[in-house]
């Protein structure tokens, strides 16, 4: 099961998480970020500090929110 809650999503789940519109539109919206909770989002949902750390795979999905190719 996927979870979300106070200390954000499991790490495992995130590419998961990037592909549905539902969850990055939430953390976005609520300005935190999808997995460490911390403010200052960008538009795939995610931190600074978080989006400098994802693999290339969950970059590539990240990369469409950014880019706007996602809503």
């Amino acid at each position: 099961m996927r979870r979300s809650n106070s200390q954000g999503i499991l790490r495992a789940d995130l590419l998961w998480c990037l592909q549905d519109g539902r969850l990055v539109r939430r953390a976005v919206a609520e300005d935190r970020c999808l997995l460490c909770r911390s403010g200052r989002v960008n538009a795939a949902g995610l931190c600074e500090g978080c989006n400098a750390n994802l693999t290339d795979e969950e970059w590539a999905v990240a990369a469409q929110w950014l880019e706007g190719r996602r809503r």
